[in-house]
C-alpha cells in the first residue's frame, strides 16, 4: 500500500468515488478543500454508509466504558484536561484498536474537523516502512525482532486483546500499539519492551521531526488504516470549549466494497 494520498474535493459523487478508490490502496488518505453545499456530518454518513456499515461504539468520558454512538466527539474542553478527547496536550504515537477485538473485520477510521483550533493540533502519522527502516539505521534490529516476536497484552475496561505490537501479512508491516492500554497481566519480557519501544519512539522517532502532520480544515477529513501506521496529534492552542473539535468515525468495509465495487 501506499503511504498517503490527497483527494480534493469536487461534487458530493465524484468525491465519494475518488475516497472509495483511494482507500483500497493508500494507508492515508486527506479529503481536502471541502466545497459542499450540504453539511458535513451528512456527506460523511453518506460516504460511510456507501462503502460499509459505521462501528457504533463510543466511550463515556469520565468512566471510560462503552456506549452506543456512531460519532465520538474529540472536542476541546478547558474543564477536563486529563483526558487526550478534551485535553490540548500532545497525543503519543499509538493504533486506536489496540485493546478492540474487531475479528477479522476490515475497516477504516477517520476523522473530520468541526471546527480548528487557532494554532497547532496536526493529526500525525508515521509508516511502519519507515520505522523498520529506522531501526534498521540506528542498529536497532535486537528491538525490532523483539517487536515482532513477543506478545502483549492490552487491555482497558475490560476489552483485551494480544498481539505482537509489530507484524507483517501479505500487505505490508502491521502494529498494535497503546502505551496507555497495556495490561497488568503481561509477562516481564514484554513489560521491557513495551517500555524500551515507548522510549524509542518518543526519543528517537518523535524529535526527528519524520511524522506527517495533517492539519484540518473545516470540512476536511482525514482517513487511515489504523493498524498499518502509527497516529497521534500535536499539541494546540485553545481556550473555549469546542474550539478545536474533531469527530472520529470507523467504517467496517461492506462484501461490496471489498469485492471491488463501489
Amino acid at each position: 500500500m501506499n503511504f498517503y494520498k490527497k483527494v480534493i474535493f469536487t461534487n458530493a459523487e465524484q468525491t465519494q468515488k475518488e475516497l472509495a478508490e483511494a482507500l483500497r490502496n493508500n494507508k492515508v488518505v486527506h479529503a481536502a478543500n471541502y466545497n459542499l453545499d450540504i453539511s458535513i456530518d451528512e456527506f460523511y454518513e453518506k460516504f460511510a454508509d456507501s462503502i460499509g456499515s459505521s462501528y457504533n461504539v463510543n466511550e463515556d468520558i469520565i468512566t471510560g466504558e462503552r456506549v452506543e454512538s456512531r460519532w465520538i466527539e474529540i472536542s476541546f474542553d478547558p474543564a477536563i484536561q486529563d483526558r487526550y478527547r478534551t485535553a490540548k496536550t500532545r497525543q503519543p504515537l499509538h493504533t486506536d484498536d489496540s485493546y478492540a477485538e474487531l475479528n477479522g473485520q476490515q475497516n477504516v477510521q477517520f476523522f473530520f474537523c468541526k471546527s480548528k483550533a487557532p494554532l497547532g493540533g496536526a493529526t500525525t502519522f508515521f509508516d511502519l516502512n519507515q520505522l523498520v527502516e529506522c531501526f534498521k539505521l540506528d542498529g536497532e534490529e535486537e528491538l525490532m525482532d523483539r517487536l515482532f516476536s513477543t506478545d502483549v497484552n492490552f487491555e482497558k475496561q475490560g476489552s483485551k486483546k494480544v498481539r505482537k505490537i509489530l507484524d507483517k501479512d501479505e500487505r505490508g508491516y502491521l502494529s498494535n500499539w497503546n502505551y496507555y492500554c497495556i495490561d497488568k497481566d503481561n509477562t516481564e519480557e514484554a513489560l521491557k519492551l513495551v517500555e524500551d519501544f515507548h522510549q524509542y519512539l518518543e526519543t528517537r522517532i518523535v524529535p526527528a521531526g519524520i511524522v506527517l502532520p495533517a492539519v484540518l480544515e473545516v470540512g476536511e477529513a482525514v482517513f487511515f488504516h489504523d493498524d498499518r501506521l502509527l497516529h497521534g496529534r500535536n499539541s494546540y492552542f485553545a481556550n473555549t470549549k469546542g474550539e478545536r473539535c474533531l469527530v472520529k468515525g470507523k467504517i467496517i468495509f461492506n462484501d461490496e466494497y471489498l469485492a471491488g465495487g463501489k
